[in-house]
């Protein structure tokens, strides 16, 4: 199975501030009192969970961490779980440890930083300067294994194994840290920002952006260029482009800059006026707007440095120094000439963290410098051990004061030490497999015989009663493996199969009697019961009652969906999800069953992004928008027109191709879905992407047969680029709403049925989603709430946010018009963001985030029948009205 759930790392390029929450002096906004309390409503399973350990003093409780919802809470063995996430800084969690001298203080490494909890995962506080821009104790996807320990026989002293090469100490419960180790890499050393597009995700595209201001007290006249400082590593992307942005809202954009890669010497570029054009994209989007033909340096404030290519499997990395200004003088009067001009640097990377990414990019260290895990020795807390990314296993008998490197294969990921002899040491290395030392680490002995040959071990583990059971977990591709051996690594036996909970899970339902372990992560022992194991794992992490013979999927109420779509039919819920599919709900969320797909199908299997379901005589008729996770598959659409019994795929009218320019993740998505309310035959799908090249691209599709056969509309609006924004207007068929982000964004609107459009919003750029109500009331949501009773021609403002959020969530109560809910969001990891509920037509707010335990909701659906708020996006919950 394909998961690609990178989007929730920022890659969407946006223009929005994250910030703390700050509203405008005058906004009446209040908290719920009492605070809300909402109902989990989904199933468990499908999604990605990255860590996992057993509560040292409480037998049956466990915390599991996942790569996009936060932490989870079992007290019964993992057969029924609860997001525990209260003050938690962001909802990547990827490793776990708790402190076996207080057994009710648990540490999340999270990808916001080092979360504490001294109440069983009940309530979080983030750590003082563990987050990324400080020491960067972080939990990171593909960095930390065990990234966190708790010395056994001292609480106050915890190790952090960094993703950016440290092994950190704290001698006071995590309050403050020093370096244990440290080993410089190049970047880090030099000072340069490292930036690395591809092989990160599935994206085909990435890159950096940052604003700045023209140098106070020079002109444009002083100015001849624009430069970097660049150093290369001799590789060749496709296409490499350099665009400036402009006060005035001009785009340019630089040559082809693929070439600067080949030089791998740290020098100064500097680039001309006209090295520029007006970038390609503004000009065809702005033909009635005349623009110079080089940018005016002194309107310069922003640049995008982006790359394109075979993204996926190959990397090519800058590093970068300066971002500068070349100019014949300076704001302190000293001058220059054309061949020694004075650069003014506009960002230094050595000392400002100011810079975004983008798409298939990693910023900072590589993985050459990560330490993975960190172990103290059960029985002896001076001996520390760090599995590292260049250096093998390395070695402390001080406690973190001295270290050094063990003669093992140079690429490490996790070490265990035996609790019955300290001088038995077990070390997993990706694909050098497993070793073991019976000497503290002088010599070692190669335990792989029994593994396959491109088993890739991701950690072992050594039980807490027999030095000779061991536990190793690893995978090839997806396919999963746990391997034990109950003679000391000489002989392993796999034991990959689990039972699977198709009632617990129902995604994939054909495969879940009997399931294959996917992706393994980690291994858990039961302290009070060592042949009770756990692994978190994708898809469907497990639980063994036998020593890791025989597994059972265990994962009810571990909800790690992401919802797109939810949808109410005569007492059935309808939800879509990305990864998972479609699926119904006949008791209002108490269990779930899967529509599609049935199984893994490489052109089906994928992120289904909306659902339409329209009663059509007396059986329910349900549409919803699949987008493939194999990349040679273009979006298509799911129809069952027999209540879910069966379902046909059809791509018919849509492109053929996946479509790539002008798109909010790199590749067109078919997010948005609107159905005729007038007539439920007359379907439309929004889908983001350009036409290029002789391609037609994405836009907007009608249907007239119910989603049979689509064909994309002669005229489009004046930005494609859209992500939930598509409606029609219940008073009129043929008025159709398109709200579109970033240049020419705003809010579209067509009067005849799509032939024609004329942007009637453009206070904000970014619009992700709009609603009409059934009188025709429309509104357009932004950083605030904009409303509009006479079809766009003048909008009234409802919320004076200033908290850099976006509205995403948008929902009105049909039997009252003057109750609303919104629901807002920032594009990264964090836990800022909140729902919101108006009864007097957005006179008065009030915030009723509650105990949501993903404050970020992107959809919100109201259901009459059952007075319910649902919200989904990671997790889904009600809430009674």
């Amino acid at each position: 199975m394909i998961i690609s759930r990178w989007i929730f790392s920022g890659l969407l390029g946006l223009n929005l501030v994250t910030a703390p929450l700050t509203l405008a002096a005058d906004a009446p906004i209040k908290i719920a009192n009492p605070a809300p309390q909402w109902e989990p409503a989904g199933w468990g399973g499908g999604g990605f969970y990255y860590a996992a350990a057993f509560h040292p003093a409480r037998d049956g409780v466990i915390y599991m961490g996942g790569d996009v919802a936060g932490v989870y809470k079992s007290e019964d063995h993992g057969r029924n779980w609860r997001l525990i996430n209260n003050g938690l800084v962001d909802y990547g969690v990827f490793s776990l440890a708790v402190d076996k001298t207080n057994p009710e203080t648990v540490y999340a490494a999270t990808e916001g930083g080092l979360c504490k909890s001294a109440d069983g995962g009940e309530h979080w506080q983030l750590l003082p300067q563990t987050e990324h821009k400080n020491l960067r104790i972080t939990g990171e996807k593909g960095r930390s294994i065990r990234a966190i320990a708790v010395a056994p026989d001292n609480g106050n002293v915890v190790y952090a194994a960094s993703p950016g090469g440290k092994v950190y100490k704290s001698s006071d419960s995590g309050q403050t840290w020093k370096i244990a180790y440290e080993k410089q890499n190049e970047a880090t050393s030099a000072g340069l920002l490292r930036v690395q597009f591809g092989k990160v995700n599935a994206d085909y595209f990435g890159g950096i952006w940052t604003n700045f201001a023209f140098p106070t007290g020079l002109k444009s006249e002083d100015c001849l260029g624009f430069g970097i400082s660049f150093k290369g590593d001799k590789s060749l992307p496709q296409d490499c482009f350099l665009t400036l942005k402009t006060s005035t809202g001009i785009s340019y954009r630089s040559k082809n800059l693929r070439g600067l890669f080949q030089d791998d010497t740290l020098r100064d570029v500097i680039f001309k006026a006209g090295d520029f054009a007006v970038d390609p994209d503004y000009a065809k989007k702005n033909l009635d707007k005349p623009a110079p033909a080089t940018p005016d340096w002194a309107t310069v404030n922003r640049l995008d440095f982006a790359s394109s290519g075979p993204l996926p499997t190959t990397a090519t990395v800058a590093r970068i120094g300066k971002f500068f200004f070349a100019v014949t003088r300076s704001p302190e009067g000293q001058t220059g000439t054309a061949d020694k001009p004075i650069l003014v640097t506009v960002r230094d990377f050595a000392k400002d963290k100011s810079v975004q990414s983008y798409g298939n990019i990693r910023l900072g260290d590589s993985a050459s410098g990560t330490v993975y895990s960190v172990a103290v020795a059960p029985k002896d807390s001076s001996l520390v051990l760090a599995a590292t990314a260049d250096s093998g296993l390395l070695l402390s008998e001080d406690a973190g004061q001295n270290w050094r490197a063990l003669n093992t294969p140079k690429k490490a990921s996790s070490a265990a030490v035996s609790a019955s002899d300290s001088n038995i040491i077990y070390g997993s290395f990706f694909g050098d497999g497993i070793w073991k030392s019976s000497d503290k680490g002088k010599t070692w002995a190669n335990l792989s015989g029994g593994l396959p040959k491109d088993f890739s071990v991701q950690e072992v583990a050594v039980s807490p009663v027999n030095a000779l059971d061991v536990y190793a977990i690893g995978s090839v591709g997806w396919n999963g493996g746990f391997y034990l051996s109950n003679d000391g690594g000489v002989t392993w036996k796999s034991s990959s199969t689990l039972n699977a909970d198709s009632i617990g899970n129902p995604t994939l339902p054909a495969e879940s009697v009997k399931a294959p372990l996917s992706t393994p992560t980690n291994v858990a022992i039961n302290p009070l019961n060592p042949k009770e194991l756990f692994l978190s794992a994708n898809w469907r992490p497990c639980l063994s009652e036998d020593g890791g013979l025989t597994w059972n999927e265990r994962c009810r109420g571990a909800d790690i969906s992401c919802i797109t779509d939810i949808r109410f039919s005569k007492g059935r819920t309808y939800v879509t999800a990305m990864d998972e599919g479609t699926l119904v709900s006949e008791d209002n969320g108490k269990s779930w069953r899967q529509l599609w797909p049935l199984k893994w199908q490489p052109d089906f299997s994928g992120h289904n992004w909306r659902v339409a379901v329209n009663e059509i005589n007396g059986v329910d008729r349900i549409i919803s928008t699949v987008s493939p996770w194999e990349q040679n598959h273009a979006n298509r659409v799911s129809i069952s027109s027999d209540g879910g019994k069966t379902f046909k795929a059809t791509t018919a009218g849509l492109p053929d191709y996946i479509v790539r320019d002008n798109t909010m993740w790199g590749s067109g998505y078919a997010r948005a879905l609107a159905v005729d309310p007038n007539n439920a035959n007359v379907v439309y799908l929004g889908m983001d992407g350009d036409a290029a090249a002789g391609k037609s691209g994405g836009g907007i599709f009608k249907s007239e047969d119910g989603g049979a056969t689509w064909k994309q509309l002669p005229n489009q609006p004046a930005s494609r680029r859209i992500y939930y924004g598509l409606a029609v207007d219940p008073t009129d068929s043929k008025r159709l709403y398109w709200g579109a982000c970033g240049t020419n964004g705003g809010l579209h609107r067509s009067e005849d049925g799509g032939q024609t459009w004329k942007q009637v919003f453009a206070n904000e750029q970014w619009i992700f989603n709009v609603m009409v109500a059934k009188d025709g009331t429309v509104y357009c949501p932004g950083q605030n709430l904009w409303r509009s009773t006479d079809h766009g021609a003048t909008w009234q403002q409802l919320t004076k946010f200033n908290n850099g959020r976006a509205i995403v969530g948008l929902e009105t109560d049909p039997r009252d018009p003057k109750t609303l809910w919104i629901s807002t969001t920032t594009w990264d990891g964090s836990n800022n963001g909140a729902v919101y509920k108006t009864i007097d037509g957005g006179a008065t707010w009030q915030d009723i985030t509650g105990n949501l335990p993903y404050v970020k909701p992107q959809i919100l659906r109201f259901n009459p029948a059952t007075n319910e708020l649902w919200c989904g996006f990671v997790s889904l919950n009600k809430l009674k009205q």
